[in-house]
């Protein structure tokens, strides 16, 4: 007789990370597509890497790898809290951003709390809403931009927490502090605000976008952040929470132990001391940006202004077709259907001879377009 598996419960409408075309390592496009030379645009990964303080730090912390982490990581808090001006035990570290989310969605959602998100945004939010048992509502969008007017318009008694990304993934817009401390002084108390910035090093003016010196007039925020993006560490998955000492008690109540390893801890360390690398990261992407900004609108495409470093292109039809182009020319993009765009792609700003080939093959596809 066949057993009967357990109900799914909570993660009955959950589906595994899809493994699609644009999710693929490089090393398996390559075999894909049958090209030596693939561009991986689809990411929003550092293409420069991190700091090479990075290697020399895991080469010397390779000698302990036998010995359990600090389950804190108390040096990088205390490092995080010096350049902040916050004390260490306004800090958590997780195991990447995604960790980061689902934890404090488990600290502080109950079964039918109300999550507001803007969409599209990243995805992590409604699905550590759900599993934690609570109810997402979507708040539209209004020309690509979080709308902070329309999301406190959508405030109730229920709601329980908000998410807001910014800049925003995956149109790359962002609202400035200003804008959010306004947005916070109209919410009612109870209202938890968690503001992911994993992209606001990427920013033109990172203290102008950035919800940290909100911090102490308002209790009931937090901001999360992650070294995958600026700091070229995607595969060593730490992120970092940051808010009130008491709202950062209450999820490392929910928080395993030793949830980042030590040589991500090591890494971490390493990348944020060197703050000329990360200035000189975020001074080539602007550049980039614009440069690929310049192109795309020159080829016909609305390229939507952002602050990160991917650009959201309205393609004007369904972006699966420049996609499947561009892919046949070993170049991955980010088709936005996921994200209910369905003529847009997200391109990842990669090195100059990256963003000079995209651009010289999207080229090509008008010309024999147009002939």
């Amino acid at each position: 007789m066949k057993r009967q598996l357990p109900a799914a419960g909570r993660t009955a409408d959950l589906h595994p990370f899809p493994m699609e075309l644009p999710d693929l390592p490089v090393e398996e496009l390559r075999v894909r597509l049958g090209r030596e030379r693939v561009y991986k645009l689809s990411f929003n990964e550092n293409p420069y890497g991190p700091s090479p303080a990075v290697a020399r730090a895991l080469q010397e912390a390779a000698a302990t790898l036998h010995l359990y982490p600090d389950a804190y990581g108390r040096a990088l808090c205390a490092q995080m809290a010096a350049f902040y001006g916050l004390s260490p035990e306004q800090f958590l570290l997780g195991n990447g951003a995604d960790e980061v989310i689902n934890l404090v969605a488990m600290a502080f959602l109950d079964p039918g709390d109300r999550v507001l998100i803007p969409s599209p945004t990243f995805g992590a939010y409604g699905a550590a809403a759900r599993l934690a048992g609570a109810v997402p509502v979507t708040v539209p969008l209004k020309d690509y931009r979080i709308d902070l007017d329309l999301v406190a318009a959508a405030v109730t008694a229920g709601t329980k927490m908000i998410f807001l990304c910014n800049p925003n993934n995956p149109t790359g817009t962002a609202f400035p502090a200003a804008a959010l401390a306004s947005f916070l002084n109209r919410l009612p108390e109870g209202v938890l605000v968690v503001v992911d910035e994993a992209y606001n090093e990427y920013t033109d003016d990172p203290a102008s976008y950035t919800a940290l010196s909100l911090l102490d007039a308002h209790p009931h925020l937090l901001v999360i952040r992650t070294f995958s993006k600026i700091y070229g560490l995607a595969a060593a998955r730490v992120g970092y929470l940051m808010g009130s000492a008491e709202l950062i008690r209450q999820v490392h109540r929910v928080r395993p132990p030793f949830n980042v390893g030590a040589p991500g801890q090591v890494a971490a360390l390493a990348a944020f001391g060197d703050r000329a690398y990360v200035d000189r990261m975020r001074e080539q992407n602007s550049r980039q940006r614009r440069w690929l900004t310049e192109k795309l609108t020159a080829l016909g495409w609305r390229v939507v202004p952002g602050q990160a470093n991917f650009l959201l292109v309205d393609t004007g039809r369904d972006g699966r077709e420049a996609f499947t182009r561009l892919a046949e020319q070993g170049i991955i993009v980010r088709p936005c259907h996921g994200f209910q765009l369905p003529t847009c792609l997200r391109i990842t700003i990669g090195r100059p001879e990256e963003n000079a080939a995209l651009v010289q093959a999207l080229e090509g596809e008008n010309t024999r377009g147009s002939g």
